[in-house]
């Protein structure tokens, strides 16, 4: 490519890293639609009062109290008390029992404390490689890690309901797994049985909670039920390359609209939104966990709120009425799991929303299923990167031609565009006009070198945003000292060897004639290779074979026009 070309493509990779960065800490998608926002607001305001003066809450009652009091108007029973932090606080009841569960992918624990979900590991997700990698534990139930799943029924005051220091017995016994579901009860002595069932599919990311509870009083009580995830603000990861990512905490998908709230701004302003469908959870650059409620339930309050020292996503459904001798059941779908865009399509929730390539989403998404398709036959994603690179590469073949052919004859005019510049030196309007003069007796177009590549500028940073973001990228090998395509090149042999590339295509360019422009076209190389030290070794690999076959076709073009 020109220098003009180059300078273009340099100076649109700067101004992407520094807008995605800016972007995601502080531009933040609109959460809600105005109106929603609006009606809220007012909502809160008016049921807010009315709560009050019915039974004032102390000052350290939580949003799930004042998401039910919006959405019935009425006063409701505390949300359980903050989780422990600590692994001993955790377990100062000597009742509590933990019941591991395997489906093949996630293994975790469910505590009878609560009827939680305390813990889940990723069972084919590392924390490193192996051997010395361990399965990932994304749910915790304890320390600053902490993260766990609760659901379950919220009602009006004076109604006894389990919290989470209620200790639950399990129902049944045996291996908790995809045959066997766990069932715990718990009855609060006043007429009402509570149950709570977690499903598991086998080799699957979905678990399925059920919530049920049994009337044998003889009065109707009225109820909310309600489900969450808790979790403390993860750290960010240490020595992470400044680049791009997507959007990593509390969010949802409500209604076909993207809601993001980032943890700073939920410690200074409880969030809510009323939708009908959708799902809310925790996103992290390669994995998710996401509450996804049952289908055509009506529209339900979701909050995003901090109840130190845990933030919560979840749902508060709407009232409902329990009759003597009735039972009130409710089934939400909890998604814990890594990103993979096929898995989430596959189950049909609108989960794949959670990932976000940016601006050219409409191009990463095809690029990412093309790289998972050539990865079927060849079982390498760094030779899918490089198969794929030859494919976009013949794909633009004619309009790189082009701009190759146009650069060539540019060179050619070189020695008579610098007998323009002597000739003209001090009458600049002169040398303009005898320039373009010789542009249309040569029939040349000084910016054909440049427009064909603009057009493959979007498709670059697609790809780009593809190899930083995609979890199938993460920990797949390519060769020899490659274990990784997600994480740099532990001994810099690719980034060293693109530099080399870039400088080759620098001194096949025309030479500028300011001498001060050809110094920088020869440090730009220097520069790109220190850039790209820390960059994802998929990236570098890119960029090394696009670099190599711009090279080849290049001197074929300059060959055949001798």
């Amino acid at each position: 490519m020109d220098r003009r070309t180059l300078l273009a493509i340099t100076l649109s990779f700067l101004l992407l890293i520094v807008f995605q960065t800016v972007s995601d800490l502080y531009l933040s998608p609109q959460q809600a639609t105005d109106q929603q926002v609006q009606a809220t607001d007012q909502q809160a305001k008016v049921t807010d009062q009315q709560a009050k003066e019915a039974n004032p809450q102390p000052k350290e009652s939580k949003p799930i109290d004042k998401a039910i009091q919006e959405q019935a108007g009425v006063d409701a029973a505390k949300p359980p008390q903050a989780h422990a932090t600590t692994l001993q606080e955790a377990t100062t009841d000597p009742r509590e029992q933990r019941f591991e569960f395997d489906n093949g992918v996630i293994a975790g624990q469910i505590s009878n404390l609560g009827a939680t979900l305390a813990q889940a590991r990723f069972l084919k997700n590392f924390d490193q490689l192996p051997p010395e990698g361990k399965p990932i534990e994304f749910l915790s139930p304890s320390g600053n890690h902490l993260f766990f799943e609760e659901s379950g029924f919220l009602g009006e005051v004076g109604i006894d309901l389990p919290n989470r220091k209620t200790i639950w017995t399990r129902v049944g016994s045996g291996k908790v797994g995809p045959s066997t579901p766990l069932t715990l009860v718990w009855e609060n002595g006043k007429g009402l049985k509570f149950e709570k069932t977690f499903t598991f599919q086998s080799n699957a990311y979905l678990i399925t909670t059920v919530d049920r509870v049994f009337n044998t009083s003889d009065k109707p009580v009225v109820l909310f039920h309600f489900a969450h995830f808790a979790r403390i603000e993860p750290k960010p990861a240490e020595h992470q390359a400044m680049a791009p990512v997507d959007y990593e905490g509390p969010m949802g998908y409500l209604d076909g609209t993207r809601v993001q709230h980032v943890y700073a701004d939920l410690k200074k302003q409880d969030q809510r939104v009323n939708a009908q469908e959708g799902w809310v959870g925790f996103n992290d650059k390669y994995f998710l966990a996401a509450i996804v409620p049952e289908a055509n339930s009506g529209t339900k309050k979701y909050y995003f709120d901090f109840d130190e020292p845990t933030h919560r996503v979840g749902l508060v459904a709407g009232k409902q009425e329990l009759q003597p001798g009735g039972k009130l059941e409710k089934s939400t779908r909890l998604f814990v799991g890594p990103k993979e865009i096929r898995n989430l399509e596959a189950l049909g929730l609108t989960l794949e929303r959670s990932l976000d390539y940016g601006w050219f989403h409409f191009l990463a998404v095809p690029l990412v299923k093309i790289l998972l398709f050539f990865n079927d036959f060849l079982h390498n994603y760094g030779v899918a990167i490089i198969l794929l690179t030859v494919i976009i590469k013949i794909l633009f073949f004619p309009l790189a031609t082009k701009s190759y052919r146009s650069m060539n004859a540019m060179k050619k005019l070189a020695p008579k565009m610098e007998e323009i510049k002597k000739l003209y030196a001090h009458d600049k309007a002169m040398m303009q006009q005898e320039t373009m003069r010789m542009y249309q007796e040569n029939k040349v177009n000084p910016l054909g070198g440049c427009l064909p590549i603009v057009v493959q500028i979007p498709v670059f940073f697609a790809l780009y945003k593809v190899l930083f973001l995609s979890v199938e990228m993460r920990q797949a090998p390519l060769f020899l000292w490659i274990h990784d395509l997600s994480v740099m090149d532990p001994y810099y042999v690719l980034p060293v060897l693109m530099g080399i590339s870039m400088f080759i295509q620098t001194k096949m360019n025309p030479a500028p004639a300011d001498p001060v422009q050809a110094k920088v076209m020869l440090f730009l190389p220097v520069v790109f290779t220190f850039m790209f030290l820390s960059f994802p070794a998929g990236l570098v690999l890119y960029w090394l074979v696009n670099n190599v076959l711009s090279i080849s076709q290049q001197g074929y073009i300059m060959k055949m026009e001798k």
